[in-house]
């Protein structure tokens, strides 16, 4: 973990806030550049590896036959696991396994809507078989902004998987009722793209005094007194807000952030899309910011 900040280096922080320049020259709502490469693990059906500065993200994702939930006997399932790798610094008192489960959730909790994306699709055999699409964020390295980072990458990652191809072949049950085996085909490219687009990323800001920030750094993010994260996808719909911190949000202040990190949101989404659609695989610069 990173050292503290001295009480003169968080001062010398605040102030560059107030004033709009920050410590590295960027203004308040600035972003850092940020280079994204995907298909980049051989044997995972998606993949992506984003640097947003010195913070990178590894994103795999397998997607395997399992049984769907009682409740959503025709729905598969999405399931996220967030890891953080030792060498990893998350600054402030947050340990790398509570900020793993936080980030974990919040994921999780994004794509809960049916609007986002519809798991019948991921349908096999109703109350049987089901796809289930694992997504493995791995935090290799972190100078802030992570869940900016993570969620923009798990789009990348999922915007390249392909959902098998499969053909239900009818045994005939002894019984009388049908019975099905299910053969897959080992061509990926004979797969089912997931449509990505109405995903969204989150976008956070950070209060620092009376001021708030977008994509706060490692040492930015020790000033902060409450970060608040939108989950906004391109065409502006917003679907979960999350707070951290003890600092308190003024009500109309809240307004004002929701309304920047709609734009944001909707800004980042479409450059993102914008590259997705490229066909290289090499890094590709997302934002040209700063």
């Amino acid at each position: 973990m990173k050292a503290r900040l001295s009480t003169p280096e968080q001062r010398f922080i605040e102030d560059g806030v107030k004033e709009n320049l920050r410590s590295d020259g960027r203004g308040r709502l600035d972003f850092r550049c940020m280079s994204l490469q995907t298909d980049t693990i051989p044997g995972c059906n998606g993949s992506a590896r984003l640097r947003l500065s010195n913070t990178e993200i590894l994103v795999g994702v397998k997607v395997d036959l399992g049984e769907p939930s009682p409740d959503f006997p025709n729905e598969g399932k999405i399931q996220f696991s967030v890891e953080c790798c030792q060498s990893s610094s998350t600054g402030g008192d947050t340990t790398n396994e509570g900020l793993g489960l936080e980030l974990e959730r919040c994921l999780q909790h994004m794509t809960t809507h049916s609007t986002i994306f519809d798991l019948k699709t991921l349908c096999v055999i109703p109350g049987q078989q089901c796809w289930v699409i694992y997504v493995d964020v791995l935090i290799l390295d972190s100078n802030g902004n992570l869940f900016d980072a993570a969620s923009i990458a798990t789009k990348a990652a999922l915007h390249t998987t392909r959902i098998p191809k499969y053909t239900l072949i009818n045994t005939g049950g002894g019984d009388g009722e049908d019975e099905f085996e299910i053969e897959i085909s080992d061509d990926p490219e004979e797969g089912t793209s997931i449509d990505v687009s109405k995903f969204p990323i989150c976008i956070s800001l950070f209060k620092i005094g009376e001021h708030y920030i977008a994509d706060a750094n490692l040492e930015e993010e020790q000033c902060v007194d409450a970060r608040i994260t939108f989950g906004v996808n391109g065409e502006g719909q917003m679907f979960t807000v999350q707070k951290s911190g003890s600092g308190g949000v003024d009500p109309s202040v809240l307004t004002e952030m929701f309304q920047i990190a709609k734009d944001i949101g909707i800004r980042i989404s479409n450059s993102l899309n914008d590259c997705l659609k490229r066909p290289e695989t090499s890094a590709q610069n997302v934002l040209g910011e700063k």
